[in-house]
């Protein structure tokens, strides 16, 4: 059902709302799930065929829309990073940015947006109750500011700049944030290869 969260993702939102509500502003929250988050079949057939490249890899999951200015560079940035540091790694990871704004977002917008980041990102651009769904299993929320009838191109909408790493079975196994958990997730990509494996 559209606006709710599935009932496995909803004891994982709650635990990470808790953390970082009690976390200081300055303190990231890099988590490992001990138990892993199953997405729904349609989800993981979504993020399997956006890959140009292996479908079956790691995915690493980020959400957002080409029109903001601050934090979705600054993910995108990151998983570009994460990226290139799998592939030295010899880590089978592929990127995923998902758009929460697909009314602007149009296919060519989005190949543009994640072009510079090569043939190992890829974006999804879901509509309606399709992205409703999608979100749904992450837990996702976008809230839209100044959309309206007389407004329908310059308007702002706040999201999550939570990412997730997904197994190549479909299972959320790392939740972090990425903007302030760069070098967390770096550091798992480069030390602990065998949880990759």
């Amino acid at each position: 059902m559209p606006g709710r969260l599935s009932a496995a993702l909803r004891p994982l939102v709650v635990a990470l709302a808790a953390l970082l509500a009690t976390a200081s502003t300055a303190q990231a929250v890099f988590v490992t799930l001990p138990n892993p988050v199953s997405l729904q079949i349609e989800s993981i057939d979504l993020l399997r065929n956006s890959s140009p490249v292996d479908g079956d890899e790691w995915k690493l999951v980020v959400f957002g829309f080409s029109h903001c200015k601050d934090v979705c560079p600054r993910s995108l940035q990151t998983l570009g990073l994460l990226i290139d540091i799998a592939a030295a790694e010899s880590i089978g990871l592929d990127g995923v940015f998902v758009t929460v704004d697909p009314d602007r977002d149009t296919e060519t917008a989005l190949k543009r947006y994640t072009a510079p980041l090569g043939e190992k990102a890829s974006y999804l651009r879901l509509e309606g109750e399709t992205l409703d769904r999608f979100k749904d299993q992450f837990g996702v929320e976008a809230v839209f500011y100044t959309k309206n009838r007389g407004n329908e191109f310059h308007y702002q909408v706040d999201h999550s700049s939570t990412a997730f790493l997904i197994d190549p079975t479909g299972q959320i196994r790392v939740v972090f944030d990425a903007l302030e958990d760069v070098d967390a997730a770096a550091q798992m990509l480069r030390e602990k290869q065998e949880f990759f494996r």
